[in-house]
Parts: C-alpha cells; structure tokens; sequence
C-alpha cells in the first residue's frame, strides 16, 4: 500500500519577526488536506538508496528532500547497510505554499523507520525533522496545529473540517523571493488570538473571515499570476487566502460539491491553472 504524504494549508499565518541566520519567526495555522503525493517503498540490505519519482525531477535526485531523510535517518542509527528503492508519484503541485516536499520528507521518515524496523521514538522523529527542514516536523504531528518560531513549535489544535478548494497558476514562486520582498517594507504583524477563536468555535463562514497571510501581498506584488488567481477565486467565494509563500490559493464552501462546481468553472475559464477540491483531514 502507497504511504500517503499529505499537503497542508495555511490557514492563518503572520512573520512575527526576524530570526539569526535569515530566517523569520512565524505564527500560523496549519491543517492537512486530502490531497496527497504517494510513496513506496522497497527495501534491503545492501546499502543502495534509490528514488523513482513519477514525474520527472526538475533537480539532483540527491538534493530531494526524500533522499535527504532517508540519508539522515540512516545516519543517525549509525546503519550504513540499509537500503532502499523508494518511489514517489506526486500530486502536490511544487512550488505552490503547500508543503509537499516537507511532507514527503516526514513522510519518508516514518516509512522507513517502520520499514527498517528502526522503532524510533516521536521525539526522535521529530528532532530528525526539525534538522530537514522547519515544516517537516508538522506532518509527523496531527492534523492541525498552531505552530511558532520557525514552525517546530507545535501546539495541538482540535481540527475543523473546511471544503476548499485549491488553484495555481502555471507561474510557481520562490519561497526565498517573497520573504525577501516582504522584509523590503515594514508590515504590520497579525493577531492570531481572533482566528484561533474563530477556528474554535465559529462556522465555516467565520474562520473563512478571518483568513490572513502576512506573506500574500508581497507574493502578489512579486507575481501578477498570484493576484490574478486571487481575483479569479474572490469572483466564486469571499473567503479566500494564499497557502503558504504561494503560489496557491484557496477558497472555502460550505460543501464539497460546491467546491468541487467551482473549481470546474474555474478550470474551464482558465484551463492552464491546476485546481483541486478537497477537505481538511481531521
């Protein structure tokens, strides 16, 4: 049976603040959704570690995230001769905000650790996450979480089950770019105390009000595309937000099949964007 990576979305997210080395502080909501990227995985005893994607890397296979936890996981139980064949059919759009990499990478750490008969602990796990990459330890956790500093502090939230539905245009951002572009001005940070609230107790209605992205208008000051996918979502529900650093957004309804209409709509205007209608996983 494939082991499913699932993709994320930003409900709410503010940059609190700088962090040494580059990086931001962060403060966000973030919650599972239904589409998934799959992966398989073979292995053995004779050290080899190889990746099979079903659609064609754009870089080294050796920089994929993938073999990257495979390799540090190997590492750190000091056993060299473990191998390998893994395969990985993806379905998350790359470059988009969603968070397929970090969760193929958390993905691939509890595979293989079952695979390999590692039987690490949680924490072990998620120390090796934080290590790959600051959303890679969310996917090892559950489905929702409020999560701090640069995403590796979680705190469980009880999850809400919300109908999106997700489009991206043809054009990807880079994560670096629209951090660099949000640094260039002062920006006012985002309380998270009302969405919490809302997330808590509100309907559909009242979380889908209270969608914030800090890093929404610089993407879309970086990428005509983005604002255009904005506008285009805005035209079928008003409650509308960006995953992520972009370049996908999402529009919540009130069910799935409503989702599910529009996004025919939207993919019929605009047939270059990739849409998809799915849930929250709770």
């Amino acid at each position: 049976m494939p082991f499913c990576c699932p993709a994320k979305v930003n409900l709410f997210l503010s940059i609190d603040g700088p962090l040494p080395g580059g990086y931001h502080a962060l403060s966000t909501v973030m919650q599972k959704i239904g589409l998934c990227d799959e992966l398989e995985a073979v292995v053995s005893l004779d050290g080899k570690l190889e990746l099979g994607r079903d659609i064609p890397a754009t870089s080294d296979p050796e920089t994929d995230l993938v073999m990257i936890s495979a390799k540090r996981l190997r590492e750190y139980v000091k056993r060299p001769e473990l191998g390998a064949r893994l395969l990985l059919k993806k379905r998350i759009p790359t470059g988009a905000g969603l968070g397929g990499g970090s969760s193929d990478a958390a993905g691939t750490l509890e595979l293989l650790n079952r695979l390999w008969k590692l039987d690490l602990k949680r924490e072990e796990l998620m120390s090796l996450a934080a290590s790959i990459g600051s959303d890679v330890p969310f996917f090892l956790g559950p489905p929702a979480s409020f999560c701090r500093g640069r995403g590796e502090i979680l705190e469980k939230l009880e999850p809400r089950e919300l109908c999106l539905l997700l489009a991206k245009p043809p054009e990807s951002l880079p994560t670096k770019d629209v951090y660099l572009k949000y640094d260039e001005t002062g920006r006012e940070r985002l309380e998270a105390a009302p969405f919490l609230k809302a997330y808590e107790k509100g309907s559909w209605e009242e979380v889908g009000g209270l969608l914030k992205n800090s890093l929404e208008a610089p993407a879309m000051e970086l990428c005509e595309a983005a604002r255009e996918m904005k506008e285009r979502l805005q035209s079928l529900t008003p409650y509308v937000s960006m995953s992520g650093s972009g370049s996908a957004f999402f529009g919540l309804f009130p069910n799935l099949g409503a989702a599910a209409e529009a996004g025919s709509s939207l993919k019929n205007a605009y047939p270059d964007l990739t849409v998809c209608a799915t849930k929250t996983l709770v």
